[in-house]
C-alpha cells in the first residue's frame, strides 16, 4: 500500500476558502492532497470514499481545527479515524489552527500535539507546514500548475468572466482639437511684479512671466485688459506648438519645455473657468485646490429636472444632474473639474465630483457631513451611473455641439470635443451589455415622462 497523499479534514462550507488556498498551495509545491470538495463525484457513497482515503491513500492528515469545526460530527469522525492510524504511524495527523479558537477547546485527541497556528498569518502557517512535510520526507512531484485548477471555485450562474471578444471602453478625456496658433505677450513698462488678478484684467486668460503679460490674445488686447493694473506695451510672441514641445523665449531667460506645458495648461484652466462661469455654473473649491463647476436648478430647468442629451450611440437620453435626498437632508449637483495635459494625446481630463448644498444652492460648510453623505450617496454609483452624469453635462456644457469652445480674446478659441474619447481593448468581460438607468426618451409621452421622473427621484433617494 502506497501513502502519497496529503489528506485535509475540515468544516464544510464554513472552511471551504481557506482549505481551497491551502490545497492549491500545497499543490503547487508539489505535493498531491485529497479533500472532499475536490475529490468526491456525484453518486459516490461520501463516507467510504474518505474512509479509505484516510486509511489507505494518506501519508499525513491535515485536521483544520477552528471554531467551527470542533462541532461537526463529521469532522470528529474523521479526526477519530485518523487516531487510529496514528497509533501505527506516529505524526500522521498534523493539526493546524486558523481562528482564535482557545488551545482549552482543542480536542484532547490533538491537544497533545503541537498545532501549526495560521490564525496570525496564512503565508507563516504555511511556511510552518511545508517545513513540517519536509522533515517528514512526504512524497512530492514536479510542480505542475494545472493540477491546481480544481481548487478553484466554481463560477456562479451569470459570473463575470472575461471573453475574447473586442470591447470599447469610455474615457474622461476631452481632445484638444486646436489652440491658438500662438502665445503673445506684452511687456510691463515699470518695476511692477506680481500683479494682482481682479474682475477688471481676469476676463482673459493670461500669466505673468518675469517683465512680461503672457497670454493668447493679440498683445495689443492684453494691454487693454491690463491697463487699470499695470502699463503695458506689446512685446514678442512665441508658436504654440513649439514652445509646448520644446519651450522657448518669452523674455530674457529660457522657458524649458516642461514648464511651458504648466504654463499653457495654466492658460486652459482659466479658459475653461471663464466659459463655465459665462454658462452659467456654480462653483466650488476642492481641499486640492481644484475648481470645480457643477449644475444648478436654474440652469437645468429646476432641481431634478432632466437634462436631455444624444448619447454616444445616438439614443436620446435624459439625466437629472441636480436633485434632493429627502432622506439625507440634502440637495445635490454633479460637476468636474479638470487636469491639462500635453501627453498624447493633449486632452483636458475630466474629475467627477458631486456637490451637495442647501436648498439655497450654497455648498455645505461642513466638511465632513458633505464627507459622509459622499460615501453613503454614491456608493451605488457605478461607471454607467458617472460616465450619463458626464455625458449629460457636457451636452449641456457644449449646447449639443460637437465642439466645446473655450474664448481666450481676439476672437481665439480654444477647442476641445465635447465627446470623451474612447478606446477599443482586444478582450474584454462578459458584462458587455449596457446598463442605462433611463428609458429612451423618444415619443415618451406626459404620463410616462412623470413615471420616470418619480422612479428617478425614488432612486436617488
Amino acid at each position: 500500500m502506497t501513502r502519497e497523499a496529503i489528506f485535509i479534514s475540515h468544516a464544510t462550507p464554513e472552511d471551504n476558502d481557506f482549505v481551497r488556498w491551502l490545497g492549491s498551495k500545497l499543490e503547487l509545491a508539489g505535493y498531491k492532497v485529497w479533500y472532499d470538495l475536490a475529490r468526491l463525484k456525484g453518486g459516490d457513497f461520501f463516507w467510504d470514499k474518505i474512509e479509505a482515503a484516510i486509511r489507505n491513500d494518506s501519508f499525513r492528515f491535515i485536521a483544520v481545527v477552528s471554531k467551527v469545526a470542533i462541532g461537526k460530527q463529521g469532522v470528529k469522525d474523521e479526526w477519530a479515524v485518523a487516531g487510529t492510524i496514528e497509533r501505527g504511524l506516529p505524526g500522521f495527523i498534523i493539526p493546524v489552527r486558523i481562528d482564535g479558537i482557545p488551545f482549552s477547546d482543542v480536542p484532547i485527541l490533538l491537544h497533545r500535539k503541537n498545532l501549526i497556528d495560521f490564525a496570525s498569518g496564512w503565508h507563516k502557517g504555511l511556511a510552518s507546514l511545508v517545513d513540517t512535510l519536509e522533515d517528514a520526507r512526504a512524497p512530492k512531484a514536479s510542480p505542475d500548475p494545472a493540477l491546481a485548477r480544481h481548487w478553484l471555485p466554481e463560477l456562479k450562474e451569470g459570473a463575470i468572466v472575461r471573453t475574447d471578444a473586442k470591447e470599447t471602453l469610455d474615457s474622461t478625456w476631452l481632445r484638444i482639437l486646436s489652440l491658438p496658433p500662438a502665445i503673445e505677450t506684452a511687456r510691463i513698462l515699470g518695476k511692477d511684479r506680481e500683479i494682482k488678478v481682479t474682475e477688471e484684467n481676469r476676463k482673459l486668460p493670461w500669466f505673468e512671466h518675469e517683465d512680461r503679460i503672457v497670454g493668447f490674445a493679440k498683445g495689443s488686447d492684453l494691454v487693454s485688459l491690463m491697463a487699470k493694473s499695470v502699463m503695458l506695451k506689446a512685446a514678442n510672441a512665441a508658436e504654440t506648438a513649439t514652445f509646448i514641445d520644446e519651450g522657448s523665449t518669452l523674455g530674457d531667460k529660457e522657458v524649458p519645455w516642461w514648464e511651458a506645458r504648466k504654463r499653457i495648461g495654466n492658460l486652459v484652466r482659466q479658459a475653461w473657468e471663464l466659459t463655465m462661469e459665462a454658462k452659467g455654473f456654480a462653483s466650488v473649491y476642492q481641499s486640492s485646490g481644484r475648481r470645480i463647476f457643477y449644475a444648478t436648478p436654474k440652469l437645468t430647468g429646476g432641481r431634478g429636472k432632466f437634462v436631455s442629451y444624444q448619447d454616444l450611440d445616438g439614443t436620446k437620453r435624459r439625466k437629472a444632474l441636480t436633485g434632493k435626498s429627502e432622506k439625507r437632508g440634502a440637495c445635490w449637483a454633479y460637476g468636474v473639474g479638470i487636469v491639462t495635459s500635453f501627453e498624447e494625446p493633449w486632452r483636458v481630463e475630466l474629475r467627477h465630483a458631486v456637490i451637495f448644498t442647501d436648498d439655497e444652492g450654497k455648498p455645505l460648510q461642513d466638511a465632513l457631513k458633505a464627507h459622509r453623505l459622499r460615501r453613503g450617496f454614491c456608493k451605488s454609483w457605478w461607471n454607467e451611473q458617472w460616465r450619463t452624469l458626464m455625458r449629460a453635462f457636457l451636452w449641456l456644457a457644449s449646447e449639443g455641439k460637437p465642439e466645446l469652445l473655450l474664448p481666450v480674446g481676439s476672437g481665439r478659441s480654444i477647442s476641445l470635443c465635447s465627446t470623451p474619447i474612447q478606446f477599443e481593448a482586444p478582450c474584454g468581460l462578459s458584462d458587455v451589455a449596457r446598463v442605462v438607468d433611463e428609458d429612451p426618451v423618444d415619443e415618451i409621452d406626459e404620463e410616462e415622462a412623470a413615471q420616470e421622473e418619480e422612479g428617478e427621484e425614488e432612486e436617488a433617494r
